[in-house]
């Protein structure tokens, strides 16, 4: 087994301490990203324009769909992953999501810089690069590269999924105000 880092350890404690195995954050968060970047082949013309109701009930619905899925074992997880896949591609408002997270990220860790600029050089844009030339940018070889692009990946999925935690209860709290 590769020895890990302590950032690493450190995302891992956070993984298990939200009740999740990193490996799993780590392929859902990955499979995730994929998906988006290859929605950006998609051309405008054929993505769903939904208004402002539309796209708070798509919010709200992968929102549940998202914390269902990194619940669940990935191969149980199917059936919200789908849904989360179809709206994905669609969805306009997802990427300031991301960057929102990300920033969070920048800010919070010694090596969240770094991991930002993973996450949008290998999953945010079209053209990704490859761990060559990430790894000249960054002054790393390719092995640290791959770890930290692993510990990058991670952190975003717990981040994310700590955010989406956040603002369901911020709509349970609302809701039961509104009551």
């Amino acid at each position: 087994m590769a020895t890990i880092s302590r950032n690493e350890q450190r995302i891992n404690n956070l993984c298990i301490s939200n009740g999740f195995e990193p490996k799993d954050v780590c392929d859902l968060t990955k499979l995730l990203l994929e998906h988006y970047r290859s929605g950006f082949e998609i051309p405008q013309l054929f993505k769903i324009n939904l208004d402002s109701d539309g796209i708070r009930d798509q919010k709200i619905s992968m929102r549940r769909d998202f914390l269902e899925a990194m619940r669940l074992p990935l191969k149980e997880s199917t059936e919200y992953l789908d849904r989360i896949f179809q709206n994905l591609r669609d969805c306009t408002w997802m990427r300031s999501v991301i960057d929102m997270v990300l920033e969070k990220i920048a800010g919070g860790t010694g090596e969240g810089d770094l991991y930002k600029r993973i996450i949008e050089n290998y999953y945010l844009n079209s053209e990704s690069i490859s761990n060559e030339e990430m790894a000249r940018a960054e002054n790393l070889s390719t092995a640290s590269i791959e770890r930290k692009k692993r510990e990058a990946i991670k952190y975003l999925g717990i981040s994310m999924y700590i955010y989406a935690c956040c603002r369901e209860q911020e709509e349970r709290d609302q809701y039961d105000r509104a009551r």
